[in-house]
């Protein structure tokens, strides 16, 4: 890990900023600092030897693999790398944050390119043990998630541009200069834009300026430390992009956006629901495929346009025996309350299944995700209390090759942080970009709209979710505000008709309709 990126995350976890950032799912907000605190803690159990990147263990299978590839895209070939090796502590060993058994955001920026210079039209995520096998829940481990950022010239986050965000700074970026574009749970979502087979003509450009880096989550719930690789299965089409081809643009949603995207569960039984701020458009483009993500005991994530749902995102649970704990008579009581059965995949909508798939800057776009204990029963920690909970979608839109998002300069921040620096402790943080000094909307250049947010000019891959270990995972801001002047409140996205006892509705983030990004 470098050093320039440990020592921005931990001054990032010392710095109080004078605003705070509500994770829009909460009854009452919460410190930035805290949150930035939390991930330092992870950072600092990392440096004190729980865990992390080590060496290749002897006989371990090869780092690379070329392979046949299904895709009926022309020239289309396969590639599987294998990213780490990563140890894990084991269900023994706590961390700062108070997780025994995890690897906690750790921030990989070492992270090879399946290529100089290619166009993905399929990806997925998995976990393996040194041999090559595979490595799931049903023997004690799990690929919690992982979110893969894009960082060079043109990339540019659609829902934390102008924002302070902690998943770039914890890899030493910022949201002007790079995109969270790929992302992955244990339910390891298959993500292929090249459905459409040959006829498919988009893809997500990697460019030679391009380098990539990795935010990793992983949980071992053994008795002994784990040493596992992450891998990426990519189809790609090498060289520059196809003449007449789209390229690909990611939309970021989470109920706590720009944040490490847990939410503390509102109640520990029943229904409730998480609502994520709203983002405006702010580029043109054709939304191709949305998937959610959530937690054991979630049951569905909806994305909203207008208030209106336009993917259902539901969850499956233990589909096959792989995504099943089986835990020894004698445990810890940290793993009392894990769940026997597990997320196994997520239903994805693309092309024809979304009702709405041009973007405009009239629309609201949100996520609204139910969570059901009662019939989904979460995963407890040793005080017996729900442990944290995601609420995530992410989109892929179909835009012209070189689109960028119609934003106002970057501002200082910003710059600053793509060199993976920290504001000064206690300094005032920077207005978010169309916000005046205090935090507000302020007027807009003459041609665009106020509140257009950042654009993902990317394309879905409409993605079709696997499920067991070859589905390909999906993922997992929010505006400061200056306390001098309150937030507007933006209404909550009325919750869909639930049978039986109506779910507790959390509250959305105030602010977030009127801020760019969100």
């Amino acid at each position: 890990m470098k050093a320039a990126t440990i020592f921005s995350v931990l001054l990032a976890g010392a710095t109080v900023q004078a605003a705070t950032v509500p994770p829009t799912v909460r009854d009452k907000e919460v410190p930035w600092a805290a949150i930035q605190r939390r991930q330092a803690l992870g950072m600092l159990t990392t440096l004190l030897g729980k865990g992390g990147k080590v060496a290749d263990p002897p006989g371990a299978a090869p780092r690379k693999r070329v392979v046949e590839s299904p895709s009926k895209v022309a020239g289309a070939k396969r590639i599987v790398l294998r990213y780490g090796p990563y140890s894990v502590p084991n269900m023994n060993k706590t961390g700062l944050t108070g997780e025994p058994g995890a690897l906690w955001n750790y921030p990989d920026t070492s992270v090879t390119k399946p290529c100089t210079e290619c166009t993905i039209v399929a990806q997925q995520a998995g976990l393996e043990y040194p041999d090559g096998s595979n490595a799931n829940i049903n023997s004690g481990m799990w690929l919690h998630h992982m979110v893969h950022f894009t960082i060079g010239p043109g990339r540019q986050d659609a829902t934390c541009y102008g924002k302070r965000s902690l998943p770039h700074v914890d890899v030493g970026t910022s949201p002007s200069n790079s995109e969270r574009y790929f992302s992955s749970g244990n339910e390891r979502t298959f993500i292929n834009p090249d459905r459409g087979g040959a006829d498919t003509k988009f893809g997500y450009h990697i460019k030679t300026t391009d380098r990539m880096a990795f935010i990793v989550d992983l949980m071992n719930m053994n008795m002994e430390d784990k040493t596992v690789y992450m891998t990426m299965t990519y189809d790609i089409v090498d060289g520059p992009l196809p003449d007449g081809w789209r390229d690909l643009k990611p939309v970021w949603f989470d109920a706590n956006q720009c944040g490490t995207s847990e939410v503390h569960p509102p109640q520990q039984t029943g229904q409730f629901r998480l609502t994520s701020g709203a983002w405006t458009p702010n580029f043109e483009g054709e939304a191709l495929g949305v998937g959610g993500h959530l937690h054991d005991g979630g049951e569905t994530v909806e994305i909203q346009v207008n208030n209106e749902v336009n993917c259902d995102s539901r969850a499956k649970y233990a589909e096959t025996p792989e995504f099943q704990f089986k835990p020894a008579m004698k445990m810890p009581g940290a793993m009392m309350g894990v769940a026997t059965d597990h997320v196994s995949s997520m239903k994805t909508c693309f092309f024809e299944e979304l009702k709405i798939r041009k973007l405009d800057p009239s629309q609201k776009w949100r996520i609204q995700a139910l969570y059901n204990y009662d019939k989904f029963p979460g995963n407890k920690n040793a005080a017996g209390k729900q442990e944290e909970i995601m609420a995530i979608a992410i989109m892929y839109v179909a835009v012209k090759p070189g689109t960028l998002l119609n934003v106002a300069a970057a501002p200082p921040a910003a710059a600053g942080a793509a060199a993976g620096a920290a504001p000064a402790a206690g300094a005032a943080p920077a207005a978010a970009a169309g916000t005046g000094a205090s935090g507000r909307p302020k007027a807009f250049p003459k041609g665009l709209a106020k509140g257009s947010s950042k654009g993902s000019g990317q394309q879905s891959t409409g993605f079709p979710k696997g499920s067991g270990q070859q589905s390909p995972g999906l993922p997992k801001g929010s505006g400061q505000q200056s306390p001098a002047a309150p937030p507007v409140q933006s209404p909550a996205a009325p919750p869909a008709q639930v049978p039986a006892a109506p779910p507790k509705e959390v509250p959305a983030a105030p602010p977030m309709d009127d801020m760019p990004g969100m």
